[in-house]
Order: structure tokens, then C-alpha cells, then sequence
């Protein structure tokens, strides 16, 4: 092999190299982080095979007529961001091979079509569990952690193959049972945007208000006795 074919290889296997790291630091796809108000965290919620992922963004556009060259960000604002999943987990054993087995069979059980897309890159992960104690059921157990993250009002972090989802909540879980789906877990959760905002009490002075009596900030007069009405 001559000097100039060997830099071509040593720099591909390079690059290589670099996109296995990139992989390996990069979150699959998942809810990450659910924390209550109290600061309590949640375990991570990784589905075995993504199914699917619909992402919805809208623009709420007012009806009456705007004034011309009026600001437009007065009359039109964006909405809340919402992500649909269609999430899987089977009660197979949850080694790294026989999990992506798991996922590609739940996959087919339910739409054999879909099979060819688990071996497309990230439909089928499996490599984190979010089980403690390796549950014997873990369709049940996925099911309750993910009753428990739509009635706790957790905010989360969604990492799809599109982009990352900042402060969502889980909005609506819908699965059901047949003879397909029996032994394994297929639901798909509805999540919506959280659009957090800070909020500061001003206190203003008299001269700064058009009638203080009844607008102005309240004073601090101390201690005041109550009076009966018609007394002397």
C-alpha cells in the first residue's frame, strides 16, 4: 500500500473513530431528567424501540385586522411546542443483543411493514434501563413510571432525532392490549411545552400614578385601632 493510500485510511478510520465517541456521548432517544417542584428527579424514561415521533409547532395568528406596519409580534404568538411519541418495551430479556431483538419483534408484532425500520440508525436502542432491581414485568413497571410522570406534573427533557425539548410534560398516555401486544408495552405519549417566565412585584411612588388613592403601592402605616361605625 503506498504512503498516499495508507493517509487516506488512517484518516477515514480517524473519522470513524470519532463518530463512535460521538455516539456513544450522545443522549438515545428518551425522557431525561423528570423533576418535581421539590427538586425531586425521576428516572429516565428509554424506550427499547421508538416507534415514531410527530412533532407539532404552531403559530396562533389573531383574526381582526392589524393596523399597517403595526408591530406583528403583537397579534401573532407562538404556541406551546408538542411531541407525540410511540414508544415500545417487551418483557424479553434486556441483555444489549436480545434487546434490540425485543424491539425489532415488538416493531413487526404490531406493523410488519415497520420492520424494516428498526434497523434504521436510533428506531432501536435499549442500552440504558430505567428499571431498578430488574423487574420481572417490565412492561408494567415501564407503564406505572409513566402513570407516575403524567400525574406528578414532572418536567423533562426529549431527545428525538429532530432537535431537544426543553421543560415538556407528559400531556395524554393511550395503549392498548391484544393478541399481539400482550406481552409487550406500545404507547404513545403526547407531550407539551411548559413556557416558563419570571415575574417581579415593582412598588411604585405617588407622583408615579394618576390617582394614589386607588392604584398606588400599599403603605406600611403600623398599627391602627378599628373604629365602629356611629360611635362617639
Amino acid at each position: 500500500m503506498s504512503e498516499s493510500y495508507s493517509g487516506f485510511v488512517k484518516a477515514g478510520a480517524q473519522q470513524g473513530l470519532n463518530a463512535i465517541q460521538t455516539l456513544l456521548i450522545r443522549p438515545v432517544r428518551g425522557i431525561y431528567g423528570p423533576q418535581l417542584n421539590d427538586g425531586t428527579v425521576l428516572g429516565d424514561i428509554i424506550a427499547q424501540a421508538t416507534l415514531e415521533e410527530k412533532h407539532h409547532d404552531e403559530l396562533e395568528v389573531t383574526d381582526h385586522p392589524v393596523e399597517q406596519g403595526a408591530a406583528i409580534a403583537d397579534h401573532a404568538f407562538k404556541r406551546p411546542a408538542e411531541v407525540t411519541l410511540q414508544m415500545g418495551w417487551s418483557n424479553s430479556p434486556s441483555s444489549a443483543g436480545s434487546l434490540a431483538a425485543a424491539g425489532a419483534g415488538l416493531v413487526s408484532a404490531v406493523n410488519p411493514a415497520a420492520a424494516q425500520l428498526t434497523n434504521a440508525y436510533g428506531l432501536v436502542t435499549g442500552i440504558q434501563s430505567t428499571l431498578a432491581g430488574g423487574a420481572s414485568d417490565k412492561i408494567q413497571a415501564m407503564y406505572q413510571a409513566l402513570l407516575q410522570l403524567q400525574e406528578t406534573r414532572a418536567l423533562f427533557v426529549i431527545y428525538t432525532g429532530k432537535r431537544v425539548y426543553t421543560n415538556m410534560i407528559c400531556k395524554s398516555l393511550m395503549t392498548e392490549t391484544d393478541s399481539k401486544t400482550e406481552n409487550s408495552l406500545l404507547i404513545t405519549v403526547v407531550c407539551k411545552q411548559v413556557i416558563l417566565v419570571n415575574t417581579e412585584t415593582v412598588l411604585l411612588s405617588k407622583n408615579k400614578v394618576s390617582n394614589p388613592k386607588l392604584n398606588a403601592s400599599p403603605l406600611n402605616l403600623g398599627k391602627k385601632s378599628a373604629i365602629l361605625m356611629g360611635s362617639k
